[in-house]
């Protein structure tokens, strides 16, 4: 029957910072938009029992689990969701793939390139439809910029200039949380915000053909700490970590269509919570 929207079963794994977000975006999608799909809301997973449980009830999700294979295994639902820690990507998406789920990952998509060619060899080989969330390629703004490109309106692109700036970690205090460890989350700025910067980059100008790059980590040690939502932490260790991934990655690129890119991803620049700008 033409109007009536086709609900789309959501499950997702994890909860906290990204998972709120994505649960907003969910609930505002019929709002915003004249889409012929509409997400429901049917599990969320954590393992942690209770505040996974008050995430569902306040989050606005039908139930909730603790082990996110159950989530993959039941016929419910239709797309899995993965908002989790970077170095549980991998075995999340490929088990939703082979249980024939579609799949949204959050970036970064994985540790490695090993592992996200192991992914798309495995959506390949299920035909589900898969894709990474980066979600500045659908803000108003950078969808008028793709048209005036794509239609000629500025003509040649010389240059792309791009700069993601925050400042949450500059205290030497601030813990060491996964967010710092490369076993967790694969790279630092580079991968958590620079990885934007980079797709946008791809999205609006091309790929690239060569570049050349540094990565910087200003602080080696840190008292051990968590996450508390958002980019918030706590750390009442006197024990000391070391930090394994990269504070700050500058780099310069030559792309394809002859377009010179200069780069900037850093979390060591004061007075820039949250700052992300690009321009051509």
């Amino acid at each position: 029957m033409v109007g009536v929207n086709k609900k789309v079963r959501i499950g997702m794994i994890g909860y906290q910072f990204m998972g709120k977000a994505h649960s907003h975006a969910y609930r505002d999608l019929p709002f915003y938009f004249d889409n012929p799909l509409e997400p429901e809301l049917v599990v969320i997973s954590g393992r942690n029992v209770e505040a996974v449980k008050e995430a569902q009830e306040k989050m606005g999700w039908q139930g909730y689990e603790t082990d996110w294979r159950k989530v993959i295994e039941r016929d419910d639902i239709d797309v899995i969701d993965i908002v989790t820690p970077n170095h549980t990507h991998a075995e999340i998406a490929i088990a939703a793939a082979e249980a024939g789920k579609h799949i949204i990952t959050e970036k970064p998509l994985a540790l490695t390139v090993e592992e996200a060619r192991q992914m798309l060899q495995a959506v390949q080989k299920n035909g589900v439809k898969h894709m990474i969330c980066h979600n500045y390629r659908f803000s108003p703004a950078v969808q008028y910029a793709k048209k005036l490109i794509d239609d000629g309106r500025i003509g040649r692109v010389y240059h792309y200039r791009a700069n993601y700036l925050q400042d949450f970690i500059m205290d030497p205090s601030f813990p060491l949380v996964w967010r710092l460890k490369k076993e967790v989350s694969g790279s630092g700025a580079l991968g958590d915000i620079g990885a934007h910067s980079i797709d946008l980059a791809r999205f609006l100008i091309g790929e690239f053909k060569e570049l050349t790059g540094i990565t910087k980590t200003f602080i080696k040690e840190r008292p051990i700490g968590e996450m508390t939502g958002g980019l918030s932490a706590k750390g009442d260790s006197t024990e000391m970590g070391e930090v394994t991934v990269d504070d700050a990655v500058a780099f310069i690129a030559h792309f394809e269509n002859g377009a010179l890119g200069t780069f900037e991803a850093t979390r060591f620049a004061g007075g820039n919570r949250n700052k992300n700008k690009s321009c051509k």
